[in-house]
């Protein structure tokens, strides 16, 4: 397998050495060709420092530098758009999904197209459980999805999905929009279970008013750009 690592960050540094270092051991062993791509979005906290120090000890490391902070979705685009192998793995850069559960997702390849993770015993307070639940509840009504974690930054897609979808999301709905296009091209998703971890260090946003706000903004104009024409039928 040629693999892509896509890992969006913002003010993550006591976290992305561990996950860029996971991501190195891993790919190492899964793939023929490998390339990490890391978006600093727009870091203030000496992210850009770690990330820099870690180029010089990992040659597949390749660092994006926002030079300010534009979101979430617009992060994982940038680092998406670079992406040149035939699969890209898409996580984040808190650490709290495990990254050596990939080998269950690239098992899963063998039958299917794409690979999401849903997160078991979730390490979150109550209010971003309930969000999550309810956010993936109303993805999957309002685009016809039917997966058990929308948000799960585990995600493994090939690269035909990429150059096939135009991805306009700046915020959290990117992940459903990722899924969203698979379904509409007849691709099939088989749904694998992650470890999920408490956060190490640093602050915690997927939650707060202003994420979800724009979330809500981005789910209505998502909606009428894409649901002009049905898909037929999504595989689970």
């Amino acid at each position: 397998m040629r693999l892509s690592v896509v890992v969006p960050c913002f003010n993550e540094v006591g976290n992305i050495a561990c996950v860029v270092g996971q991501a190195a051991d891993v790919g190492r062993r899964l793939a023929s060709e490998l390339e990490i791509i890391v978006v600093d979005d727009g870091s203030t906290d000496g992210t850009a420092k770690v990330l820099t120090a870690l180029a010089e000890t990992i040659p597949e490391l390749k660092i994006v530098a926002h030079p300010h902070n534009r979101g979430y979705g617009v992060a994982v685009r940038s680092g998406l758009e670079r992406a040149a192998m035939d699969h890209v793995f898409l996580t984040d850069g808190d650490g709290q999904v495990d990254v050596e559960d990939r080998p269950g997702a690239i098992d899963r390849l063998r039958e299917h197209d794409v690979g999401a993770g849903y997160r078991t015993h979730r390490q979150d307070g109550w209010w971003r459980r309930l969000w999550g639940r309810s956010w993936t509840a109303l993805v999957n009504r309002v685009f016809g999805l039917r997966v058990r974690d929308v948000n799960c930054a585990f995600k493994l897609v090939p690269q035909s999905l990429l150059r096939s979808s135009e991805l306009r999301s700046h915020g959290a709905l990117i992940s459903a929009e990722i899924l969203f296009e698979a379904r509409r091209m007849e691709l099939s998703v088989a749904e694998c279970a992650v470890t999920h971890y408490p956060r190490r260090t640093g602050r915690q946003s997927g939650a707060s008013i202003r994420v979800i706000a724009t979330a809500f903004v981005e789910l209505v104009a998502c909606l009428s750009r894409k649901m002009r024409s049905a898909p037929r039928g999504f595989a689970r």
